[in-house]
């Protein structure tokens, strides 16, 4: 009788055990997004590319608005080098000449400057305790302003060319909106009722 008790209970036992388990993961999973959900919808709805800064929220260890910029930073930063990597690449291959050689590295420095501009900004974000002054918040609007603009240069450059056809197009386009979602996460974080609730 001993012995079947123990047959009967051993799969009771694991199923409770696989039972916790899932709980555990599911709970370590859902209560990060619970929390930052009102806080993160309000944020994404005033940016110009909401599903981008929607898939930004699911990402690993981003719970508060401040933890989503420097996501944002860190993932337009990494696009921008991946950007300028494929431009590179292209123009190693490229034998057209002018214009299409001082259209590539318009567009490769372009992509320099967005990647080494968003990373000052985030190593600046990610070290400063609070908001800053009005002074402080007012120049990294600047820079970001800036990393914007040198994300648009590729763009304008083969604007300038409309015979010329851009390979890059898609590309383009998404770093683009990933920059300019950093810019207006920043400013929704920066705002004042937003950074004093949340300590930054």
């Amino acid at each position: 009788m001993g012995s079947s008790r123990t047959i009967v209970a051993s799969p009771l036992l694991l199923l409770a055990l696989l039972l916790l388990a899932f709980a555990a993961t599911a709970e370590a999973r859902v209560v990060p997004e619970l929390f930052g959900e009102d806080q993160f919808q309000r944020t994404c709805n005033q940016v110009h590319f909401r599903k981008m800064c929607q898939s930004l929220t699911r990402l690993p260890r981003v719970t508060t608005p401040r933890e989503l910029l420097l996501a944002s930073m860190r993932v337009a930063a990494e696009k921008a080098r991946e950007a300028k990597s494929r431009v590179d690449e292209f123009a190693a291959r490229n034998h057209e000449g002018r214009p299409m050689e001082s259209i590539l590295g318009a567009c490769s420095n372009g992509y320099d400057n967005v990647v080494q501009t968003l990373e000052e900004a985030r190593k600046i974000v990610a070290t400063r305790p609070a908001a800053g002054t009005q002074a402080q918040a007012d120049d990294m609007n600047t820079k970001l302003s800036a990393a914007v603009t040198s994300a648009s240069d590729c763009d304008n450059a083969f604007a300038d060319f409309p015979a010329i056809r851009s390979p890059f197009l898609p590309m383009q386009r998404n770093v683009y909106r990933l920059v300019d979602n950093v810019l207006n996460i920043f400013v929704v974080v920066n705002q004042p009722e937003h950074a004093h609730k949340h300590g930054h």
